[in-house]
């Protein structure tokens, strides 16, 4: 791995960030890489993906890197960035930014993602956009696409500020692989750089709560609010597990509390192309149907036989979604006893 001090490193290209948790990288941070390397070429720029961690040692997925579209990968190690604290990786990003002189700096829309870019941006002045599901180059400029007004439209943006920086949809991109392997290059900051952090981690205690695999999953089951009540759209977590599939929802009901949001399925949520896709008592308002529209069967359960979602559906089953719900699992139950 190249060594490289900070006020060495090129400047003007295209910085994505890379989220690990104990040096195993978030599917998003090679998910966003996709379009990112599309404007990169167009606007003949190198795409860098920048990763913070302890230290070389403690990352573990050099192997999916050496696989991954970016052209550059810059590590920064440091004791102090052994936990994600805002301050400091904020505070880390920000000089990476005024040396690198970066036109455009995305960050996946995860919870990290989220925390980081608006500080960023803030301390720099600079304009943000979220949750941005669409990319593309007009006159030289990164043009971006994002749902507005209560996601009934689709907005296009132009940053007037540089570096660009916005974050990008969680499941909007596939990932793809490169046939070339990027150069790996660790950043070197300078000595008298405050590494301190107001945030003390004093314990690591992970949750027994299972990890949403949303957007990678084959079989989707999803509800929304004619399932009437949190105690039935809860009954969606048991046929999941009969099924092997994930649960996901639609954003009245995320709203509700029935559920959390990282089960949203939409444009302003998880976008997913399961080869199943089973809805319950959703209605198929476009904020939803432009996350699942590209799955390979869909199934719609509604009282209603002129909703979007039944008319687009491969097969279509009018009557109660929660009574439909209930009989479904008892049958497969039967089936598997």
């Amino acid at each position: 791995m190249e060594k490289r001090f900070l006020e060495k490193i090129s400047q003007g290209d295209i910085l994505s960030y890379g989220e690990h948790l104990e040096g195993k990288l978030h599917i998003s941070s090679l998910e966003i890489l996709t379009p990112l390397k599309e404007i990169a070429q167009k606007l003949e720029k190198k795409l860098i993906l920048v990763i913070l961690g302890e230290s070389k040692e403690s990352f573990k997925d050099f192997e999916v890197l050496k696989d991954s579209l970016a052209d550059e990968i810059w590590f920064v190690f440091h004791p102090e960035l052994k936990y994600f604290r805002e301050d400091l990786y904020s505070r880390v990003l920000v000089k990476l930014i005024e040396m690198a002189k970066p036109l455009g700096f995305f960050f996946p829309a995860t919870f990290s993602g989220l925390s980081l870019a608006p500080r960023i941006a803030g301390v720099l002045n600079l304009g943000l956009c979220a949750h941005v599901n669409k990319l593309e180059v007009e006159n030289g400029q990164i043009v971006m696409f994002r749902p507005t007004y209560g996601e009934n439209i689709i907005a296009k943006l132009i940053s007037k500020t540089i570096p660009v920086m916005a974050t990008l949809s969680l499941g909007a991109f596939s990932v793809k692989e490169s046939k070339e392997e990027p150069q790996f290059k660790e950043i070197l900051f300078p000595e008298n750089f405050s590494w301190e952090s107001s945030v003390k981690v004093r314990k690591i205690i992970f949750t027994k709560k299972e990890v949403c695999s949303l957007s990678s999953a084959k079989v989707v089951i999803a509800g929304g609010r004619g399932l009437k009540n949190r105690e039935n759209f809860s009954k969606l977590f048991e046929l999941a597990k009969l099924l092997s599939a994930e649960v996901g929802a639609t954003r009245p009901v995320c709203h509700e509390g029935w559920v959390e949001e990282e089960r949203m399925i939409g444009i302003s949520g998880v976008t997913v192309k399961p080869k199943l896709y089973i809805g319950f008592g959703i209605s198929g308002a476009l904020q939803h149907t432009a996350g699942m529209e590209e799955a390979e069967f869909i199934v719609a359960v509604n009282t209603d036989s002129s909703a979007p979602l039944v008319k687009m559906a491969n097969l279509a089953l009018i009557g109660d979604a929660p009574t439909v719900l209930k009989l479904l699992i008892e049958r497969l139950r039967k089936e598997g006893s």
